[in-house]
């Protein structure tokens, strides 16, 4: 009976210090995630890294300065397609040397290198589960890996590498239900400095004689649209973000766009009338992107983002008419 008592209190006394671990652990992934959240925001930082999607790997080129008049970054493929991109806080300039043309439009929420570290650590507990792993080496810079693992099949998993003196993502996988990645970001050379200089305003130089494309965004209205659709049946913590109407072609009625995100995934739904018999009828994917489209009361609905097909599908089939 005393061994039994002695065996009970090590079980117990061992799954306390099993709890506590964990919760230490979970404790020490918050603390390394929200360092990066703040990183990714206030550093000054150049340098190179690789983007690896759908089996084809592009090289850029980026420079992130904060300064006084806020945030500004730059960047540059280095393969493929000469293309140059510059935001700062009010705009967005989209540059193609081969085509010698110049776009420029105003910045809409979320975008840029650090659009998807910018999270909310605690409301995504919810739907995520955080863990430590191992210490590695990116781009010759020691780095602590943590791990965003979803807790159910609407939404893709990551493992990031945080630079340990700054906590900078320095290299993230994608990660789909298996674990296997099926996209990552990784720098090859980094400088993090706060002397790093700002060629963000040089992207003009001798392009005067570029075609200058002023885009204007669609009408944004983030109130709740209860006149025409109805969202109902959403995947658990999935929310509207943002509601834009996009003019569609000469003389076509507006597109209806829905940016929606759990915190960390986001995709966008489209809604126009069905003009055309080559739109999308089903599932379709090209990498970590899926999408999903159908046809309701003569209009087309189109999800699409980085999330598992699984996702596309249901919200686009919580799409229906408001009949109130």
């Amino acid at each position: 009976m005393r061994a039994g008592r002695t065996s009970l209190c090590f079980l117990s006394l061992c799954l306390t210090l099993q709890s506590t671990a964990l919760f230490s652990s979970e404790r020490d992934v918050r603390t390394w995630l929200q360092s990066m959240v703040q990183s990714v925001r206030e550093l000054n930082y150049q340098g190179t890294f690789v983007f690896l999607h759908d089996n084809q790997l592009e090289s850029m080129q980026i420079v992130h300065i904060v300064d006084a008049e806020g945030e500004k970054e730059r960047l540059v493929s280095l393969n493929g397609a000469a293309r140059e991109v510059v935001r700062d806080d009010a705009s967005v300039i989209c540059i193609a040397p081969d085509a010698k043309s110049i776009s420029i439009s105003r910045r809409g929420a979320g975008g840029g290198f650090r659009a998807v570290f910018s999270m909310d650590i605690e409301a995504l507990s919810a739907f995520y589960d955080f863990q430590l792993l191992n210490r590695a080496r990116v781009a010759g810079r020691a780095v602590q890996a943590v791990a965003i693992l979803p807790k159910d099949p609407y939404r893709y998993g990551y493992r990031i590498y945080l630079d340990v003196q700054k906590a900078l993502p320095l290299k993230t996988d994608m990660l789909d239900d298996r674990g296997s990645v099926i996209s990552q970001i990784m720098f090859t050379s980094i400088q993090i400095d706060a002397n790093v200089k700002d060629t963000t305003e040089d992207n003009l130089d001798g392009r005067e004689y570029y075609h200058w494309v002023q885009r204007e965004p669609g009408k944004v209205n983030n109130e709740p649209d209860d006149r025409e659709w109805v969202l109902d049946g959403l995947p658990k913590g999935y929310h509207i973000k943002l509601r834009t109407q996009m003019p569609a072609g000469k003389d076509g009625p507006p597109v209806s766009h829905f940016v929606l995100t759990d915190g960390l995934a986001s995709l966008s739904l489209y809604i126009e009338p069905n003009g055309s018999d080559s739109v999308l009828i089903g599932g379709s994917r090209i990498g970590a992107v899926n999408a999903f489209g159908r046809i309701i009361e003569g209009y087309h609905i189109t999800a699409v983002g980085a999330v598992p097909a699984l996702t596309v599908e249901k919200i686009a089939q919580a799409v229906r008419p408001n009949t109130n």
